[in-house]
């Protein structure tokens, strides 16, 4: 099977659970005026997901071996950055009298998070071990 085939088979399994616990959180009434903060959680982290895994992919096959940590730390400070950018626009923008929307934020933090190191685990078990002399 394609490796593209996979990862996006099982990205497709995470955003399904997602949605699932998702639609059960926002059950609670407390938190059911946040639910379009998880899903434009779920898209960003989506997104970052398919650019980690096209560009660890790609530098399976770089000279430089160095290139897939130096990729997995920038997607790291990327990650953080941007989760905090959205939080503040989203707690601006909204006016939230509280700050329960990140309870679900955190939620899909943590599985994304969970998914994203399996898949680069996953892809350093691929990686080409250098030759000893």
């Amino acid at each position: 099977m394609n490796h593209y085939t996979q990862f996006f088979g099982k990205l497709t399994l995470v955003i399904l659970f997602l949605l699932v616990v998702m639609n059960f959180v926002h059950t609670f009434e407390s938190l059911k005026v946040y639910s379009d903060l998880s899903y434009y959680s779920i898209i960003m982290f989506s997104i970052m997901s398919i650019v980690l895994y096209i560009l660890l992919r790609k530098s399976l096959f770089s000279a430089d071996k160095q290139i897939f940590t130096s990729i997995t730390l920038t997607n790291m400070l990327i990650r953080m950055l941007g989760s905090i950018t959205l939080l503040l626009f989203y707690k601006k923008i909204k006016e939230c009298p509280d700050n329960k929307f990140i309870i679900s934020f955190l939620v899909i933090y943590v599985i994304f998070t969970i998914f994203e190191t399996y898949f680069m685990v996953g892809l350093a078990d691929q990686k080409p071990k250098k030759n000893i002399v």
